[in-house]
């Protein structure tokens, strides 16, 4: 009777044992489940921002005013501006650099 009770009294410690280290493992998972929720809002928040951000930096205004002020680019005037198909249609014109493109 008494090898019994050692054998039960063994086997519910075992249990009670189990069941704690259950519970741990459920809270320790809970905690890394929460921070795992809150690095996905930040990284969200991130890709919203920058999302904004490259909107912002390829707006045509923006490129144009970096060209203007930061690459001291200019519109081209009318005169320097050469027109594929009237050059290599007038023959003489545009032939030499251009003549690649057409044979």
């Amino acid at each position: 009777m008494n090898r019994i009770r050692v054998v039960v009294l063994a086997a519910l410690t075992a249990l009670a044992f189990l069941f704690l280290w259950e519970q741990v493992q459920a809270v320790r998972v809970g905690y890394e489940v929460g921070r795992a929720r809150k690095e996905l809002r930040l990284q969200s928040q991130t890709v919203v921002h920058l999302r904004m951000q490259l909107a912002r930096l390829r707006a045509p205004e923006r490129i144009a005013r970096e060209a203007e002020t930061r690459l001291r680019m200019t519109p081209p005037t009318p005169e320097s501006q050469i027109f594929l198909g009237r050059a290599l249609a007038r023959g003489g014109e545009g032939q030499g650099l251009l003549s690649f493109l057409i044979h």
